[in-house]
């Protein structure tokens, strides 16, 4: 049975057979930010762009390595002044929404956050609380999430703080 093992930052998503794997150490020797064997996950695709991991993946001499196409998503907000929502799509297609209600002028609640069970495992919930995150710096205003996904979210990145009203 071959193992395979994918890695992915929403933007681009890496496909990794190591029983191809030749272990030549081209990918960690020439882009040593993504690919650190002694770390697990031993790929950091957060540490260069798409553009620079392609080009790397490309240059892998047992094919080991492979580009795998991610679905185009988009983000489209609701706001009607008291309720609203941010709904990502993929293809075109609905997977899933993030609810709040406006709670005065600058700070909202939300209060639910869902994902379609077809496209769960994606990190679409987690884009969702950052489209919020980002929403909210640009108006600004501060959030109270109340929805238990969100609020595990603030939890683990401490850099929404700047928006978290508790």
């Amino acid at each position: 049975m071959d193992i395979v093992k994918e890695y992915s930052n929403g933007t681009i998503t890496i496909v990794w057979r190591p029983a191809k794997c030749a272990h030549s150490g081209l990918c960690a020797k020439h882009l040593p930010s993504v690919f650190q064997p002694d770390k697990k996950p031993w790929m950091d695709l957060n540490a260069a762009t798409p553009e620079e991991i392609a080009k790397q993946v490309c240059l892998c001499p047992s094919g080991a390595l492979s580009i795998k196409q991610t679905p185009q998503t988009s983000i489209q907000m609701e706001d009607d002044g008291k309720k609203g929502m941010f709904v990502i799509f993929e293809n075109d297609q609905r997977a899933g929404e993030m609810t709040f209600t406006w709670a005065g002028d600058s700070k909202f609640i939300i209060d639910h956050t869902g994902v379609d069970s077809s496209y769960e495992g994606k990190g679409y919930g987690r884009i969702l609380v950052k489209a919020a995150v980002d929403y909210a710096r640009n108006k600004p205003a501060k959030i109270i999430p109340l929805c238990p996904f969100a609020k595990r979210q603030f939890e683990k990145h401490p850099e929404y703080s700047d928006v978290l009203l508790f």
